[in-house]
């Protein structure tokens, strides 16, 4: 067995996809999304054909999913369609996160309530729900954002597990409020953190003091962070969710081989690998694994280690967070042959 076709059946646990950058092709073609212009439709595929593109034609890419995103029904379908993926690439547990979005004829939440019914009308894997804060948002939209995001927690406790700080970096900024008030009334919280090099917010959400961060990708001094800001981190240990094809893709990170993942493995750090935007990046968590081993000198051992200790940074239930655990072990064991 080589090394993808281990990464395919390994048990796997993923924790930052973004629900529009998830859509596969063909799902934005059979929610009809592709067939509103020519120009569209050639936009999505000039990027799409590229081996890099910048991070702002990765959110025009966004911007063309958001159109299979516009009514309860598109929202729904779309849900299933990304959670099916997931399960089908073998992934046990999944954190799916989105923007609660507004649109003609749909509410934000009643958006939520699709993603919602999506979750609770799939049989596998166990998803959970991680809904976002935009940061190009002004104060007053953000704040309607997380009123909504904790009224519907209310409602959907077992689902809806935390909030995210998402959107382009180079835009808005971090509002420690908006996420304190979050934080005081249970949700969970991750960040988008470090995507670009701004030491000064990298410092204030350190400060804050989040469940996770997203890419970290210039947070370690040798990648043009601070070392203040760096020996920080290492005493939080605050894990760390890695999407390599995103950072590779987007030109954040110059290759596979030196991608700041490797800081993390060399000093013992927490961290999960996961894919970000699978249908905007071409990619799948078991590639993403795979490409981790190639690229890192992981064992096999290594990459079910990874696995299993994602359990521990999820946001799942102690009881879940158990039964995945037995059930990883219980896979080791049935497997041994591939260690």
């Amino acid at each position: 067995m080589n090394t993808l076709e281990f990464c395919r059946v390994l048990p796997k646990i993923e924790l930052h996809a973004h629900l529009n950058g998830s859509l596969s092709e063909k799902t934005l073609k059979s929610l009809g999304c592709l067939n509103k212009s020519v120009s569209e439709y050639q936009g999505l595929t000039s990027i799409n054909n590229k081996i890099e593109r910048t991070l702002h034609e990765c959110f025009e890419l966004f911007k063309i999913a958001h159109l299979a995103t516009k009514n309860p029904d598109s929202v729904y379908l779309a849900a299933q369609s990304v959670i099916k993926d997931f399960a089908d690439d073998n992934v046990r547990y999944l954190e799916l996160r989105t923007t609660p979005r507004a649109e003609d004829g749909m509410t934000k939440e009643e958006y939520i309530e699709s993603v919602v019914k999506a979750i609770k009308d799939s049989k596998k894997p166990l998803v959970k729900l991680i809904l976002s804060v935009d940061r190009r948002h002004d104060i007053l939209v953000s704040q309607n954002t997380v009123a909504v995001i904790l009224s519907m927690r209310n409602k959907y406790p077992d689902i809806i597990k935390g909030i995210d700080l998402s959107g382009n970096p180079h835009l808005g900024c971090f509002d420690k409020e908006l996420f304190n008030k979050a934080k005081e009334n249970g949700l969970k919280t991750t960040i988008h953190c470090a995507e670009i090099i701004n030491n000064d917010e990298v410092m204030e959400i350190l400060n804050f003091g989040p469940n996770r961060i997203g890419h970290a990708t210039f947070l370690n001094p040798n990648y043009s962070g601070s070392i203040e800001n760096w020996e920080s981190y290492c005493k939080k240990k605050i894990p760390a969710e890695f999407c390599l094809t995103s950072n590779v893709v987007c030109g954040t990170a110059k290759s596979y081989k030196e991608h700041h993942m490797q800081e993390w493995i060399k000093n013992g750090l927490p961290f999960s690998i996961n894919t970000d935007d699978k249908g905007v990046f071409c990619t799948s968590l078991s590639e993403e694994y795979e490409h981790a081993q190639n690229n890192f000198n992981l064992s096999n051992t290594d990459l079910w280690t990874i696995a299993y200790n994602a359990i521990d940074h999820s946001f799942a239930s102690i009881q879940e967070k158990a039964l995945m655990k037995k059930e990883l072990k219980e896979w080791k064991t049935q497997n041994q042959h591939q260690f």
